[in-house]
Parts: C-alpha cells; structure tokens; sequence
C-alpha cells in the first residue's frame, strides 16, 4: 500500500517508528511535512503528495494543532477527502491534546496512552485494507453521536468547576414568539408609516410587499432609519413591537433555566451574556426562585450568590418605565459606537469570558462581525490554540444538493468556527437545542 503520513516536526521519533513498521510490512511511506517555497500553491502541492495513496495517516498532537502550516496541511487532506473516495483518513493521536470536533468523525489510533497496543491496531488495520472485501473497514467512521459526547463531558466538567459561560443570540427567544430581526423591523416600519399617516391624512399604511425595499438594506442602516423617524417614542415601540405576541417561555429557555439552578455538588453556571433586549430568561428565573443580576451597563456589580447576565446590546424588560439614557445596541450609529471602543464595558466583559472561560454559543448566526473580532482576538490570545469554545449550529440544508455539496458546506462552517476557537456541535432541527442542554446537568 501506499501510505501518506502527515507530522509535524515534533513527531519525529513517532514518525520514523511508524516509517520503519510499515516499510517492513512492504507498503510505501511518503512523508508530509514538506518544506514550501514562496510562491508555492501549497494546497495543490500536497494533493500532488497524497494524489494516489491508499491511506492517510495524520500525526496529532498539540503542536500539530498549533501550526498554522499543519493545519492546512491537513485541511487540504480533508477537503480531498470530501471531494474523493471517502474513508481513507485514519488520524494517529501523538501527544496531549483536545481532538477538533471537525476531526472526531475519523477513525482515531492511539499512540499516546498506548503506543503498543496503538501500532498493533495499525498494523491490523492496515492488513484488514489489502483484502478487497473487507477495504471498507477503514472507512468506517466514529459515529456523530461521538463527538458529541466529548462535547457534553467537555462542558459537564466546565459547568461542574464554575468555568461555563452562555452567550445567546435572537435564536434563544424566537421559539418563545420573542419576533426574529426581520419581523421586529417590519413591525416597527409599520408602526412608523403609522406615525406619520396620523400626522399626514395624505399618507396611507403600506402592505407587507412596500417595505421589501427598505429590509433588503442593512438592518443597522434600517434601525438607525427607524430611530431617527420614531424619535422620543422610539423605545416604546420598540418594547411593544417586542412583546406584541405576549412572550412567555419555550423549551429552550426552560432548559436555560434548569442549567442555572445552582448545583449541589459543583459551582454553578458562571455567567450568561446575551445580544437580545428582552426578559424572559430574567423572567423565567424569577419563577424558579434562581437570584440572578441584570447587568447593561459598566455601574452594575452583582454579588457571589446571583448569577450575572449581561444583556451587551442593552435591555428592555417587559414592564417598567423606559429611561430617556436608556443605551440599545439597533442602529447603526450605536453598533460602530460599540465596534469602534475597544475598551467599552460589553467588549471587556465578552473578551474576559471568552479567555478565562469556557463558552458555548446558542441561537447566534455568527454574521455579527464585533462577535467575530472578539473571538479572533481570544483565540490569537491563547498560546495553545485549543478550540475551547462551542457552537450549536443547525446542520445545513442543502435544496437539491448532492451529499458532496452538503458535506462541503458543513466542513467549510467547522473551518470558519475553527479559525474562532470554535468547536461546532451539529443539531437536525433547533429544537433539539434544549435536549441537548439538559445532558449537561
């Protein structure tokens, strides 16, 4: 057989150990760990390498996945591999390390806990491909379900040691007929034309189609329209437009709830950070008696017993009268307010959660590019590089695509969640999000 192995520098030993086996078994070793020239299109470089090999072996460890160079390396093998014959991919875990949730669906030996026993299964493997009617075998990938169990006991543990942060997006209150953006800004254009129909008889309300023009823009041009026109009643409208349906809970707040119960044999939840203006996660704590702080601005502290939610984008609870200095994150003028001041409170307290904590990530579309600087600049931050936050993304669907196309859509969001420090947990329907909550526990 013809074998690929991919190492870094630091798996000498382990390489030549391996090299030595198999060339005496009979198979043909190529090395990775290329040199690249300046200029060099690297990602057709090593297709050229492994272009024909019968098997793929990737050398792990921390440092692998601390190398830039590496992990391309090694994302231009699994690109081939989505592209090509699938199953030829057998990753060979050196040294200490977190596996990537991208590469948990492959096949993994063992080398670092038992060196042994991982080369015997090697060599076995390697025995079981050469018989035609068996070269599936290799192929034969570690279930979904796999990774994420490494996923929950990851975040079990963090959510045990007082170390689990939760930052939710719109899709956390959408189930609970909280209205998504597009919804809330065609309330509000509706009740602005309202405005101005009361103040000009001349004007008539508009259909749903009218306003198609103005929501295809940029919803932070479209708020800052809408602020201006809306004026002092902005706010108002706002909470009412937000609360229109009378919003309670759903299954997903419910669970949100459950895993901030203070826990009888570890910490509790450390903290949750929140993009949406409404209250019914504060609400729905309340009902369980679960003391919790409201924080949207820098003058808020709260104590060791209450669990802190920072509302980063501003906070617009259901009741209550609305402060004239009350600060919303929705228009444009207010976003680049926040994006442009590195030292704003929000900014500080997302980049202190992101390093010191463990985060998982809920109902976010990751389009917010704050979101994104911020979680780049932690990830350059730490010297491991270890992906040490997650995800919950919704498995793509793909309207008449082939199982390649979908494939490539799902590797292509793991490597942009990869480059944020983000390890993706895949669910089929929103829904499960909940479910998937309550194994934490």
């Amino acid at each position: 057989m013809k074998i690929f192995i991919s190492y870094n520098s630091s798996d000498k030993v382990c390489f030549s150990l391996i090299k030595d086996t198999l060339e005496k078994l009979g198979h043909e070793v190529i090395p990775g760990n290329s040199r690249f020239k300046a200029g060099d299109n690297i990602f057709n470089k090593i297709i050229d390498e492994i272009l024909g090999c019968d098997l793929i072996l990737i050398l792990i460890n921390q440092k692998t996945l601390s190398s830039k160079m590496d992990l391309m390396e090694i994302e231009a093998i699994l690109l081939n591999d989505i592209a090509g014959e699938k199953g030829k991919i057998v990753l060979i875990k050196t040294g200490e390390c977190s596996i990537p949730g991208y590469l948990m669906n492959y096949r993994l030996v063992d080398f670092y806990d038992r060196p042994e026993a991982g080369m015997e299964e090697l060599v076995s493997l390697l025995s079981v491909t050469k018989n035609e009617k068996q070269k599936s075998e290799p192929k034969k990938k570690v279930e979904e379900t796999g990774r994420d169990k490494n996923a929950i006991e990851r975040l079990k543990q963090e959510l045990k040691s007082g170390n689990l942060t939760l930052i939710c997006g719109a899709g956390v209150s959408v189930g609970a007929d909280i209205p998504s953006w597009n919804e809330l800004l065609f309330e509000l254009l509706q009740r602005m034309i309202a405005k101005i129909a009361d103040e000009n008889l001349s004007v008539k309300p508009l259909q749903h189609t009218d306003y198609n023009p103005l929501l295809s823009y940029s919803s932070l041009i479209v708020g800052r329209y809408l602020k201006t026109n809306l004026g002092k009643d902005f706010l108002t409208e706002l909470r009412n437009a937000l609360y229109k349906k009378d919003p309670r809970s759903c299954d997903l707040i419910e669970a949100i709830v459950e895993l901030s119960r203070p826990q009888r044999d570890g910490a509790p939840l450390n903290s949750i950070i929140t993009f949406n203006f409404d209250d019914l996660i504060e609400v729905n704590l309340g009902k369980h008696n679960i003391k919790y702080k409201v924080i949207d601005n820098e003058e808020v502290r709260h104590k060791s017993n209450e669990l802190p939610i920072y509302h980063v984008h501003g906070y617009l609870p259901r009741t209550g009268k609305i402060a004239p200095t009350k600060n919303i994150v929705f228009s444009e003028d207010t976003y680049h307010t926040q994006f442009i001041e590195p030292f704003s409170w929000s900014n500080l307290i997302q980049l202190n959660k992101l390093s010191q904590n463990t985060c998982l990530l809920i109902g976010l579309s990751m389009t917010d590019p704050n979101l994104r600087r911020l979680l780049d600049v932690a990830s350059r931050k730490n010297p491991s590089h270890e992906l040490n936050h997650f995800i919950i993304k919704k498995i793509p669907e793909v309207k008449d695509g082939s199982a390649q196309i979908h494939e490539l859509i799902k590797f292509l969001e793991e490597q942009d969640a990869k480059e944020l420090g983000l390890n993706v947990i895949w669910v089929k329907d929103f829904d499960e999000i909940g479910s998937f909550l309550r194994k934490l526990l």
